[in-house]
């Protein structure tokens, strides 16, 4: 099992309370939709992924996914397949991803991020929370060097948001140099 988190506005977290995750085909991230049928799951970069929605209430939704059903991230696998962090929709959605599922761990483990289907996730809880000025502690650019390198702050962070810490008061040996 691998517990991780998800990423989104309040009034987003509460209608997955109420319902449980689904795939959303019609949002994109970076002008491109994520890969059908799969939810994006963070170590790290959860609480910038809320902060997408454009709104300063917040969530980050605590889930527990089995090993077997995690799937790589679209940005780590495309990168891996092809040497380029570039790519678009059509070269996404030729990709076939259970022939490349089994590298979810090294995507977890290089980018932070993984994917799966949203009936195989069962969420642990929530934490709502205000994301003004969020901007001013996170504002990553994801990828693998950025992980390696800031990795460990983004998920210290996300887990002091989610355990009730004000982001506001985080303090960290890297941030703080």
């Amino acid at each position: 099992m691998v517990i991780i988190f998800h990423g989104t506005s309040a009034q987003k977290a509460r209608e997955i309370m109420r319902s449980g995750f689904r795939a959303d085909r019609r949002r994109a991230n970076w002008n491109i939709r994520s890969k059908r049928g799969l939810v994006y799951f963070s170590y790290s970069y959860a609480t910038f992924y809320a902060m997408k929605h454009k709104t300063d209430d917040l969530a980050l939704i605590k889930v527990n996914i089995p090993q077997d059903k995690l799937y790589p991230e679209d940005d780590f696998l495309m990168l891996a397949l092809t040497g380029k962090g570039v790519y678009n929709q059509k070269q996404l959605d030729a990709v076939d991803f259970e022939r490349y599922k089994y590298l979810w761990k090294n995507s977890l483990d290089y980018m932070g991020n993984v994917a799966a289907h949203p009936e195989d996730v069962q969420i642990l809880g929530v934490k709502y929370f205000n994301g003004h000025l969020l901007m001013m502690k996170v504002d990553p650019v994801i990828s693998p060097m950025n992980y390696k390198i800031m990795g460990q702050y983004y998920n210290e962070l996300t887990e002091y948001i989610y355990n009730g810490g004000d982001f506001r008061e985080f303090k960290h040996a890297f941030a703080e140099g």
